[in-house]
């Protein structure tokens, strides 16, 4: 499968992280995960932001209107108080999101 993943981008299977079936993963009082397809509305809700356009539906959607590029891993961008690092991503979209709440 790793192999397969370098040519064709990461595959999901049963065996990977993040299995819940929630979005948003709270590690520390000011640490998430977030999946890049977490809907922004759902964002907004969870944090209490007004980020959501008719831009992008998702949060991967708001990391690569941000940036104006596909991000690779460990690319990030500040917004307000929120630190936003891409954890996983392939050339074709982000996968995972870790947030960082900045005091």
């Amino acid at each position: 499968e790793d192999v397969l993943e370098q040519i064709v981008g990461e595959i999901e299977d049963e065996h990977d992280e993040h299995e819940d079936e929630g979005y948003i993963f709270q590690r520390s009082s000011s640490e998430y995960m977030i999946k890049a397809l977490t809907p922004m509305d759902e964002f907004d809700e969870y944090f209490s932001t007004h980020l959501a356009t008719d831009e992008y539906d998702t949060v991967g959607g708001f990391i690569v209107s941000q940036l104006e590029h596909m991000p690779k891993k460990g690319e990030s961008l500040v917004v307000d108080s929120m630190r936003f690092e891409v954890v996983r991503a392939d050339s074709r979209r982000v996968h995972l999101i870790k947030l960082k709440i900045i005091e």
